[in-house]
């Protein structure tokens, strides 16, 4: 099976993304940037490298990466954020699944296993909140609903294609799966917080992307 990462970037460090495109190289078959808009231009010699002339959004950006993947032979999607949170080594966990058949689409977790060094706000507050919101609009009960790492296969990319295009793509990927009967799992992954990264009120802008993207039709 071919593996393809997804990797969206919008004015990221330059070295720190090197750093982790190296690491990402010994666990999947092709890395896949997509540049968001960065102002100047990032640059990547050793890498398949896209660009969006604009900044689009990060759902947009994991989209024209899926595509291209799928196109140039891809079996399995890894997504997989920029900003150095997660860890190159559970992709391991993430695609066993898909590989061993049990599941077409794996959302990683970090609720599950071993315990995260979370904010205590985030913990207790924005994503339980979060949970309970998922479900109301999805219909699917998981664990970790804001998690950027997540795997599916190729056979599942046309049902789980996003019409959001910036941060409500999390959420509509819940309803997808949901919305097409899609086997699923979910994995525990570590999540290292260099940064406090999603607030409540990017949750809140989230919900304003949900009804004005009318995405429960």
């Amino acid at each position: 099976m071919k593996i393809s990462a997804i990797v969206p970037v919008y004015n990221e460090d330059q070295r720190e993304l090197n750093i982790l495109l190296q690491e990402l190289d010994g666990f999947v078959d092709s890395v896949i940037i997509v540049d968001d808009g960065s102002i100047p231009r990032l640059d990547f010699k050793n890498y398949t490298l896209l660009r969006h002339a604009i900044n689009r959004g990060q759902g947009a950006a994991l989209q024209t990466g899926t595509d291209f993947a799928i196109a140039h032979g891809a079996n399995i999607i890894v997504h997989f954020d920029a900003d150095c949170q997660h860890r190159p080594v559970d992709i391991v966990a993430l695609i066993k699944p898909i590989q061993d058949g049990q599941a077409d689409f794996v959302f990683g977790s970090r609720f599950l296993g071993e315990k995260n060094d979370m904010p205590w706000s985030k913990k207790y507050f924005i994503h339980p909140l979060a949970r309970i919101i998922n479900l109301i609009f999805t219909g699917l009960k998981l664990s970790d609903v804001h998690n950027g790492l997540r795997a599916f296969s190729s056979s599942v990319a046309s049902r789980v294609h996003l019409s959001q295009d910036r941060m409500a793509h999390n959420t509509e990927y819940s309803y997808l799966v949901k919305k097409n009967k899609i086997k699923y799992s979910e994995v525990p992954v570590r999540v290292i917080y260099h940064r406090y990264g999603q607030t409540a009120i990017g949750g809140f802008k989230i919900l304003k992307e949900l009804f004005l993207g009318k995405l429960l039709k």
